[in-house]
């Protein structure tokens, strides 16, 4: 049952033609212990049996259903949904992955006992071919971090009014969408906090294309479009974006932006790009 004391929870799930996946990421939503949640899901141009099956949700569980007749992308779906939603709070979640069911409670927890931050965000854990890996994030991430890396991952728990403010999701970028948006909620909001519970789990075994499956000018551009919008930036600050995009599998380094690395001290991320710039000649 419902409280009244409890904040409504906002829950965006974007999708496109993964129906199975869908099922179990919003299945994972549904048995949250935490019980004032808003589930609203974008369709974004799907042509499998997704929009049948999200017809019969929005009759049976009241899930917010959100059609496309053709695609717009991850970041149109997302922000659709986010304009749409009416919960005090609103974190997002991808259809290949899924929560542990505690993950709201923790949050909306945590978020009673934070005082002026952008948001909330949590460790996760990866399946994998090698299997289960528990990747830590960083406790406190503040904006200046995030000028240099992406240490909050793809997901947060915040206001609504925090995404809105911040513009939402940037449609032109390709890739980091994300990343972008959080440096913006950084700036206006302060930091990111995190809740250290690994209650995320994303599934990189699913068969289906992920952003480190993507097209390499698609991350390379991703990066352009940051650089530009974080100017001005210091020498170690161009040398940690261009560490972020070498480490993309798709990404094959360039000899200048090797020597960028070197000449900012970057002994341990210059080996790397060198063995992997190696390794792509081949």
């Amino acid at each position: 049952m419902k409280s009244h004391n409890e904040p409504l929870v906002s829950v965006f799930i974007p999708t496109k033609n993964r129906l199975e996946l869908l099922a179990r990421a919003i299945n994972s939503v549904k048995a949250q212990t935490y019980k004032n949640i808003e589930i609203i899901v974008v369709d974004d141009g799907s042509t499998d049996e997704t929009w049948s099956y999200l017809q019969q949700q929005n009759q049976t569980s009241g899930t917010v259903i959100i059609r496309n007749e053709e695609s717009q992308g991850a970041c149109a779906a997302r922000n659709a949904a986010i304009l749409a939603s009416t919960g005090n709070f609103v974190t997002g979640l991808d259809d290949d992955d899924y929560f542990a069911p505690d993950r709201i409670d923790q949050f909306v927890k945590r978020w009673e006992t934070s005082e002026s931050v952008a948001g909330l965000f949590d460790s996760v854990q990866i399946i994998t071919a090698n299997g289960r890996v528990i990747r830590h994030q960083k406790q406190v991430v503040t904006y200046q971090n995030l000028r240099k890396t992406n240490l909050v991952g793809s997901l947060v728990f915040a206001p609504r009014s925090h995404y809105i403010e911040a513009g939402l999701f940037d449609k032109a970028m390709p890739a980091w969408q994300d990343w972008d948006l959080w440096i913006r909620m950084a700036r206006i909001f302060g930091d990111f906090v995190n809740i250290g519970r690994t209650s995320c789990v994303l599934d990189e075994i699913h068969g289906n294309a992920r952003i480190t499956t993507g097209n390499e000018k698609k991350i390379r551009l991703a990066k352009e479009n940051l650089t530009k919008k974080l100017q001005p930036l210091t020498r170690f600050e161009k040398s940690s974006l261009i560490i972020s995009m070498h480490g993309y599998p798709q990404v094959k380094p360039k000899v200048r932006e090797i020597f960028t690395l070197i000449a900012t001290g970057r002994v341990r991320s210059t080996m790397r790009s060198v063995k992997k710039w190696l390794n792509l000649r081949k």
